[in-house]
């Protein structure tokens, strides 16, 4: 009879926290349902002035369910001239972003896409002049080794020096003009003293280490590279994280690092 008890006792907690759970799930779809009314009101309301409004989502390929569903709130909302701008990395065409795209090119929403393309030469040279901060005229990279300049001591081989044309078409080599590529790969070489100020400010690097050191041929394995410079305890901490998620409480990070060491 005890054991019944017991077990009937049990079964009412867990029908009182089932009732609990979906009680607090049914709050949340409320608040999410008040949110995309209110939203899609005020997108209503501020478009309706006539003034063009041009309101910019990036990286929309991580968005969630939740998420694209207030964007579509948001887009069915909106009256003309109102410009909404998605930008996204290359995804599947099952992706549910396009999927929803393509149900509202049935309404009344305009379309046109923009693919963009991989920076030419010229834009390369432009981006690293602009992020190093170089002018073209101070920049000194030396020039390639030949068996006559090995024998110059480095005053000699300094005056001899590639242009700043010279380390962007390396560049434009190795990254293929993929802008987050340029700026790692920067980033890199300077970590590694390739690409370095002297004394008077001016960057200067030596064309052939850089070409030397041209081992990572796309950003993963660049980035892989970084993380294998990282202290250890840093990467274990990045481990944890990669485990938790994408969000990481601080105390709980710091407990499972205190324990993981502890083994």
């Amino acid at each position: 009879n005890n054991n019944i008890g017991y077990f009937l006792l049990e079964e009412e907690e867990k029908k009182q926290s089932d009732r609990s759970l979906e009680s607090r799930h049914d709050y949340t779809e409320i608040r999410l349902h008040r949110l995309n009314h209110l939203l899609k009101k005020f997108i209503h309301a501020i478009s309706s002035v006539g003034d063009p409004i041009i309101l910019l989502v990036d990286d929309v390929q991580w968005a969630d369910l939740s998420s694209l569903e207030l964007l579509r709130n948001l887009i069915q909302g909106a009256t003309s001239p109102f410009t909404f701008i998605f930008t996204y990395r290359p995804i599947e065409p099952s992706h549910p972003f396009l999927q929803m795209i393509a149900e509202l090119e049935h309404t009344r929403i305009t379309k046109t896409e923009i693919h963009l393309r991989n920076l030419g030469e010229k834009s390369v040279y432009d981006l690293v002049e602009s992020t190093l901060n170089i002018d073209p005229k101070k920049a000194r990279g030396m020039m390639p080794r030949t068996h006559k300049e090995m024998k110059l001591d480095n005053d000699e081989r300094v005056e001899k020096c590639t242009s700043l044309k010279t380390l962007t078409h390396e560049i434009c080599n190795i990254t293929n003009g993929n802008p987050f590529f340029i700026k790692q790969q920067i980033i890199y070489w300077i970590g590694q003293g390739l690409l370095a100020l002297d004394e008077n400010d001016q960057w200067v690097w030596d064309i052939d280490k850089i070409r030397e050191s041209n081992v990572l041929g796309d950003v993963v394995s660049m980035i892989l590279e970084k993380i294998k410079m990282l202290p250890v305890s840093t990467k274990s901490a990045l481990t944890i994280c990669a485990c938790i998620g994408s969000k990481v409480d601080l105390d709980l990070l710091g407990l499972l690092f205190r324990e993981m060491h502890l083994l």
